[in-house]
């Protein structure tokens, strides 16, 4: 019986990375939403992160898809958005900061949070984004990174990840 179980997670692990390649490569430059929105459905923000992070191909669809994560566990893959976020790739780092503000810009529930490791981890890596001031001032992508940043930041501060007194200011009229 477990070697059934272990051929049909394979056999799921293969159709989504066949799914996000797929995917990656027919839409280079576009967004479906609605086929994000099912995959991220399918996926969970963890899986799409999973495999975002070990499919260098597949991983502008993740990013796209996970603007689409759900509860409960709808900021597990936030710490892997902030990471990419942080990266070289300036489209890359845009997809990943769009999804961050999408997450954010879910409404709180009253339930308890399944991924609060994850939505601490992720504000930590967003929070160094936003601080890295001298990247801003030297290079006006980073800059608009900081920005995004800094705007997810102030929409999850009623969340209790970050704390609203350590989120820079200077980049608020930008």
């Amino acid at each position: 019986m477990n070697a059934v179980r272990v051929s049909v997670r394979t056999g799921g692990a293969i159709a989504l990375l066949l799914v996000l390649t797929a995917c990656s490569k027919s839409r280079a430059s576009t967004s479906d939403g609605a086929l994000d929105a099912r995959l991220a459905d399918r996926e969970g923000g963890g899986g799409l992160a999973g495999r975002g992070s070990a499919d260098p191909a597949a991983r502008m669809t993740a990013l796209r898809a996970m603007a689409f994560a759900s509860d409960p566990q709808v900021f597990e893959g936030l710490p892997f958005l902030a990471d990419v976020a942080r990266g070289s790739n300036d489209d890359e780092a845009n997809a990943a900061l769009d999804s961050a503000l999408d997450l954010a810009a879910h409404p709180r529930r009253a339930v308890d949070p399944e991924d609060a490791a994850e939505l601490r981890q992720g504000c930590d890596g967003l929070l160094a984004l936003a601080v890295d001031r001298e990247a801003g001032a030297k290079n006006p992508k980073m800059l608009a990174r900081r920005v995004k940043a800094i705007r997810a930041l102030r929409m999850l501060v009623d969340r209790g990840c970050v704390d609203p007194a350590a989120i820079p200011p200077d980049a608020d009229a930008h």
